[in-house]
């Protein structure tokens, strides 16, 4: 009996244990049936945070049951979610553990995927080199790949990260040649891809629209107004036709055919996408785009010889810049307490941020990325050429003529009077108040700020920082011999009681830091 008993349970045991082969696999197609399948919802329309969350738990399953391509997939998803969420060294330290799976599984789809996506987050982080070589390295596998959507969609993916890498070697300047070539060769790319299902239809467009958007910024900058246009109206036919409201393509393309029309003077059509714009913007809520819709709509309206309408869009612009400027100040003084108190909150709260397409997330976080760079780098270089060129005769053309008044006219002589005053460059008196100045030209306060108001759409102090900040830009500008100094010098002599205050009224008079423009100056 007792010898029976032991051989039963020895045949049990070995029957149990003859196919080990057969139960791994029986655990990996649950594994893939299950928990890749939900991770796949997840990057579909869940949050960030989630994705991390299920996908360490995931991970640690995979690993006990010895499963790579699990794991592997498990480091996909976190790449993703930490590039979402601005973690971008988390993101390569993954991609560096995922570097060590890729021999041990057959996936080269996505292996050129992943690869793709860690070269995001290097490009984030500055370090263009490891960038380059992970797109490189995308680049062999997906041409392992057979012919068809997966191979074509990873490789409009690809050279998405290889135009904004040529982006940012340019800095400020980048070679718009090499950009633009990066993105046909994405458009042509994404062209041969079927829309076979809904899925793809929707990763394929979404992509497109942000494509079409970039082509048109990049022909706006090479002079080719006409391909410009048509880029931006296909962008926006894709977010119409696709119903795309979730992200800010429309808002985005608006707002470059508004900033296009202004420059061919088609003021009409200009303010039509404007204002289209300042909707969309509503949604949204970016106060910096906001600001450069308002100032299109100053620039055309005032070009119309609409008075009224560009005195509206100067007080919003003025109004808008005021507040921006404040809060900016608030942030820079902010107590380090409360700075690490609100970034303890934003660990661990959960940011509901509808995903509906999970590979193409990681490329239009990538293409915003390099819009919002190229937009501040461009509109830098530009305000510092307005400054440079207004400064060649600001002091020269000092004051404001009126016409179609006599001499007598109470309004002309306070206006001739305000000519004087700063060609005598009283300004730059640091007691000068509304009172003092009011005193001075034998007026009343109030009727000295509605003069300032109606003539010079600015406040008094408005109007005193921006002549001291005029006559500091001159003065750098046509004396070589002064740029030699620091910054404390021109604190000095500018009439400001202190740094921050000059500091303060520099960017909000020209739109960059005073640092910045005397760097440029002194180098150009």
């Amino acid at each position: 009996m007792t010898k029976s008993f032991y051989f039963l349970l020895l045949l049990i045991l070995g029957i149990s244990c003859s196919n080990p082969t057969e139960k791994q696999k029986t655990a990996e197609e649950k594994f893939q049936k299950k928990e890749i399948t939900k991770l796949d919802q997840l990057e579909f329309s869940g949050s960030p945070q989630m994705i991390i969350k299920t996908a360490e738990e995931y991970k640690q399953y995979a690993k006990k049951i010895n499963y790579n391509y699990g794991i592997f997939k498990c480091n996909m998803s976190l790449i993703f979610a930490y590039n979402a969420t601005g973690k971008y060294k988390e993101a390569t330290l993954i991609g560096k553990e995922n570097d060590t799976l890729i021999n041990k599984i057959k996936a080269d789809y996505f292996v050129c995927l992943n690869y793709a996506n860690v070269a995001s987050a290097y490009s984030y982080l500055g370090l263009l080199d490891e960038a380059e070589n992970c797109l490189n390295k995308a680049l062999v596998y997906n041409e392992k790949l057979k012919n068809g959507n997966d191979k074509y969609y990873s490789l409009g993916v690809i050279y998405s990260g290889f135009a904004f890498v040529e982006g940012m070697k340019g800095e400020s300047s980048p070679n718009l040649d090499k950009v633009q070539k990066s993105y046909l060769k994405q458009l042509s790319a994404l062209l041969q891809v079927d829309e076979n299902d809904k899925k793809m239809t929707q990763k394929k467009n979404a992509q497109l629209s942000m494509l079409y958007l970039n082509l048109g910024i990049t022909s706006s900058e090479l002079k080719n107004p006409q391909e410009a246009e048509s880029y931006f109206h296909k962008a926006l036919d894709i977010c119409r036709k696709y119903k795309f409201t979730n992200n800010n393509t429309p808002l985005f393309a608006n707002t470059e055919i508004a900033r296009l029309f202004l420059d061919q003077k088609k003021y009409d059509s200009c303010i039509v996408h404007a204002q289209k714009a300042i909707i969309l913007e509503k949604k949204s809520s970016s106060p910096e785009i906001r600001s450069d819709l308002f100032q299109i709509l100053y620039e055309s309206s005032l070009a119309k010889g609409d008075r009224e309408t560009s005195g509206k869009y100067t007080n919003l612009y003025i109004k808008l810049n005021d507040s921006m400027m404040n809060a900016e100040k608030r942030g820079i003084n902010a107590p380090v307490k409360v700075i690490i108190e609100n970034k303890e909150k934003e660990k661990n709260s959960t940011v509901k941020n509808v995903i509906f397409i999970s590979a193409v997330i990681s490329v239009i976080l990538l293409l915003c990325g390099w819009l919002f760079w190229k937009r501040r780098n461009k509109k830098l270089k530009e305000d510092y050429e307005k400054l440079i060129e207004k400064s060649k005769y600001v002091n020269q053309n000092a004051g404001i003529s009126i016409k179609n008044t006599s001499n007598n006219d109470p309004a002309n002589i306070l206006l001739n009077k305000l000519n004087n005053f700063e060609k005598l460059k009283q300004f730059l008196n640091t007691d000068i108040t509304l009172n003092s100045l009011a005193s001075q030209l034998e007026i009343a306060p109030d009727q000295l700020s509605e003069i300032l108001r109606q003539y010079k759409f600015k406040t008094f102090n408005n109007y005193i920082n921006d002549l001291r900040i005029n006559h500091i830009v001159f003065l750098l500008y046509s004396d070589s011999r002064l740029r030699i100094h620091k910054e404390n010098y021109f604190v000095d002599i500018s009439g400001f009681n202190s740094k921050s205050e000059f500091m303060y009224a520099f960017r909000k008079a020209t739109g960059i830091p005073f640092s910045y423009f005397l760097k440029k100056i002194q180098k150009n």
